[in-house]
């Protein structure tokens, strides 16, 4: 990971776009730097799909991505305010550090959490029961190990029995892919989709996921103590 983490000056730069996800919210919000001090970035206020201004709760934890050229650069930032300037902006911190990241639909997390999973084929056969860890988790579905191949449009039956912060946690999932792990592995890794998975649930679960990102870019050890704040 040290070779992905960046100086945000490296990276950051007045008119460059912009993309923010609020903590417990998994929409994606455009925006643009208008301006840079010392320890804040000035961005140009987002809105909503009908032109309302969002404006987050004061301290609330940002979580954005800057578009370069090949790649976009991820970090976490805290809401500090708004100002009405020729333009109405955000006022948010400024991360020392951005980190390096792939384009994603969604944000997600590598995180491994014990699961209970039933897959069931697309003609409605259903497995034995299977104790299972996931390898990544987003708000909009998870990636988990497997020993055998298992079809896209299949469904999983997944259980969490310890959830952070809800505890168990039964969802129906869609199959989307499954790769084979690297030749040293056994197994396949599986990517599903949450079917019918309501918001308040989806909510916490964006929120577990902000908070993992920010504990391991914490754990970096050329980050500083309170990159937990800003960065992913």
């Amino acid at each position: 990971m040290a070779s992905d983490l960046i100086k945000a000056e490296a990276v950051l730069k007045i008119g460059q776009r912009v993309e923010f996800y609020l903590e417990d919210d998994d929409i994606k919000y455009t925006s643009r730097i208008e301006d840079m001090t010392s320890d804040r970035l000035i961005v140009a206020m987002p809105v909503d799909e009908k032109r309302r201004p969002i404006i987050p709760a004061e301290g609330e934890q940002l979580y954005g991505l800057a578009v370069g050229d090949k790649c976009r650069y991820r970090f976490f930032s805290e809401f500090k305010g708004k100002r009405n300037d020729t333009i109405p902006v955000w006022m948010i911190t400024k991360p020392k550090v951005v980190e390096r990241h792939q384009n994603r639909s969604f944000v997600r997390a590598a995180v491994r959490l014990p699961i209970q999973a039933r897959i069931i084929d697309t003609e409605g056969r259903e497995s034995d029961l299977m104790k299972l860890y996931t390898t990544d988790v987003s708000g909009s579905g998870v990636s988990f190990t497997v020993p055998r191949y298992v079809k896209v449009n299949s469904r999983a039956s997944l259980v969490f029995t310890n959830f952070p912060n809800i505890g168990t946690l039964s969802v129906m999932t869609r199959v989307v892919r499954c790769e084979p792990l690297e030749p040293s592995d056994r197994g396949w890794r599986v990517g599903a989709h949450f079917l019918e998975i309501d918001r308040g649930t989806m909510n916490k679960i964006v929120h577990f996921v902000f908070s993992e990102l920010r504990r391991q870019l914490t754990l970096h050890p050329d980050s500083p103590s309170h990159i937990s704040k800003q960065d992913f």
